[in-house]
């Protein structure tokens, strides 16, 4: 096959999508949702982000999907113009206090105690507007901009909700992307990192080619093939038919409940240690992903072995991405899993954060991430997506995306566009211009019939924001869990 060449020319510039970006896998729209408890001048951020993507290989993000020989790629015109833009820009004011609209006054937000707070399908009109497309095959069509900027003000809040199909990039380039915006509405254009990668795959530089030695990856023979696929793939069938539809929760939690939840199971692991003679440490990620194993392990009508699957940030991994000096935007997440018995995942957290961990570490060596990565991309050529299926076929499933490092949270400062502040007084914690929360949505619902995790991290008053899609009789254990703690 003849080789792409991704260039600029007098229509503009082709970039390429990358290894892991271009899969069936990632063919859906992801919204980064965020709350602000003051009144931001709409304009004045779309004005900075819409700046931003002129600098250089930004201006990959303002281009527009093409087809080309069953590839995706990205297009972008010469210059932004009103007709076509970098972003998709909507508005909608509503003069009222947030509280007092039927529908956005039931966003999630911080609890004097712990919490699970429903997500509606009535939140999408905050969320894109509603023509926004629902297919990578629309957005090809109305040769729309892949950024979608949709805010909603009202006299004492504003939502903002942007929207990027998945395939441009992952959260880590959603949390770069939101601290440039940030820098460019600050006036502080010269701090703005660099783009890297926009061109040429640095994975495609660093992952072992077919012929090359290379360490062995160590869950190669746990990975589902033939009869074992097939089973678990019958097993899913036949608890989406069975079972009643999953539900999506946002789980708050206040700094003084997670501390007191933080201190049991470490205490847990502490004893642990001692009898062992060991040193050992769990992360509050171990501790918060042991608590979603377990309540969903407790849940199932028999017991079962589960298996966890963590999403993994390999610029977190590998040494050229650590000592990179930029930012890469694009998808960079290869999946970790933890494998425990039916006995230990309805047992005492402590031992099952332990184990979670422990799985962890032994797969994300530099050697075991670029075996996995070879693994990904055979995967990618053959069937078009990553194989995510290891362990045993009738265990139960988790998947969990901890972007606790991320800090997305803090990434946006807004406080250059604040034309008034809303929410005064002791109840408040965050500065002028940042963010309250923030969630992920997904366009079409991609969560489905998959107990699943999300942990955002802590705001500004280090309260945890957590996501859960879990089965009725599953949160019916959370939330008993909740009142206890």
């Amino acid at each position: 096959m003849e080789k792409q060449d991704y260039h600029s020319n007098s229509l503009g510039d082709v970039y390429p999508l990358h290894t892991l970006d271009d899969t069936k896998f990632y063919r859906f729209f992801l919204s980064g949702f965020t709350y602000s408890n003051d009144i931001l001048d709409a304009e004045k951020l779309q004005d900075a982000l819409s700046k931003l993507l002129e600098i250089g290989d930004w201006r990959k993000l303002g281009g527009r999907l093409k087809m080309k020989n069953g590839k995706l790629e990205i297009h972008v015109p010469q210059k932004f113009t009103e007709s076509q833009p970098a972003v998709a820009f909507t508005h909608d004011t509503f003069d009222m206090n947030i509280e007092t609209h039927p529908i956005a006054s039931r966003f999630p937000k911080p609890t004097r105690g712990p919490s699970t707070q429903p997500i509606s399908d009535d939140f999408r009109p905050f969320l894109i507007h509603h023509d926004h497309p629902m297919t990578i095959e629309e957005m090809i069509h109305q040769n729309l901009p892949q950024l979608s900027l949709h805010i909603s003000s009202f006299s004492d809040a504003t939502l903002i909700s942007l929207t990027w199909p998945h395939t441009l990039m992952d959260a880590s380039g959603h949390q770069s992307l939101l601290q440039a915006w940030s820098l460019m509405l600050a006036g502080r254009a010269e701090e703005i990192p660099m783009f890297l990668g926009a061109r040429k795959d640095i994975l495609e530089e660093i992952i072992p080619h077919d012929d090359e030695r290379h360490e062995e990856f160590g869950l190669s023979r746990t990975r589902m093939t033939g009869m074992g696929k097939l089973k678990f793939i019958f097993q899913h069938l036949w608890e989406k038919l069975w079972n009643p539809r999953r539900e999506l929760r946002v789980i708050f939690l206040p700094k003084d409940t997670f501390t007191r939840f933080q201190k049991r199971v470490r205490d847990e692991v502490a004893e642990i240690a001692h009898t062992n003679d060991q040193e050992l440490f769990v992360s509050d990620g171990d501790i918060l992903t042991a608590w979603a194993t377990s309540v969903v392990a407790s849940s199932l009508l028999k017991p079962r072995p589960m298996t966890v699957v963590n999403m993994l940030n390999i610029r977190f991994r590998l040494s050229p991405l650590i000592e990179s000096g930029g930012i890469y935007l694009q998808n960079m997440v290869l999946a970790g899993y933890a494998f425990l018995s039916a006995q230990l995942a309805r047992g005492p957290l402590g031992p099952i954060a332990l184990s979670h961990r422990s799985h962890l570490v032994e797969q994300t060596s530099e050697q075991q991430t670029l075996s996995q990565l070879q693994t990904v991309r055979q995967d990618i050529k053959s069937s078009g997506s990553p194989n995510l299926l290891y362990g045993e076929p009738h265990a139960g499933f988790v998947f969990v995306n901890n972007l606790t490092k991320l800090g997305t949270i803090q990434a946006a400062n807004f406080r250059p566009a604040v034309l008034r502040q809303g929410q005064k007084g002791e109840l408040r914690s965050n500065p002028p211009g940042s963010m309250v929360t923030f969630q992920n949505y997904f366009h079409p619902n991609s969560t489905g019939p998959v107990d699943a995790l999300w942990i955002f991290g802590q705001d500004h008053g280090g309260n945890y924001w957590l996501e859960g899609n879990f089965l009725p009789r599953a949160w019916e254990i959370l939330e008993k869990e909740l009142r206890d703690m």
